[in-house]
């Protein structure tokens, strides 16, 4: 059960971590700094943003650690895509179209089969 708490907090963690790598490009949003060399605005939430994903990179080592590579890849992977869709959704107004939902259902129904292999 332990290894699943571990699962939900990466998948928070990689999900929120790139909304606010996002959001902190935004026009509106004050930038701290830019990198001159890549024209990159650097915010607050840009910086929160860096420091979720980074955080999401170490859960998910702990992840490999714990469960097959060929079982935790794709469920992590799928389920972050289906959740930044609905994030982005969400937060930035983007389109959900059908061929999305469609991609996202067949990732879903492949992710829920790896869990149930076993």
């Amino acid at each position: 059960m332990m290894n699943w708490i571990y699962v939900i907090v990466y998948l928070l963690c990689s999900v929120t971590g790139s909304t606010l790598l996002k959001y902190g490009q935004a026009e509106n949003v004050k930038a701290l700094f830019t990198v001159p060399f890549i024209n990159m605005n650097v915010s607050l939430f840009s910086i929160i943003g860096f420091l979720f994903y980074g955080f999401s990179f170490v859960v998910y080592t702990i992840l490999l650690g714990k469960f097959e590579l060929s079982t935790i890849s794709p469920i992590t992977v799928g389920l972050v895509y289906v959740l930044l869709m609905i994030t982005a959704f969400i937060f930035f107004k983007e389109q959900i179209t059908f061929t999305k939902l469609l991609g996202s259902s067949l990732i879903l129904i492949g992710v829920l089969l790896i869990i149930i292999k076993k």
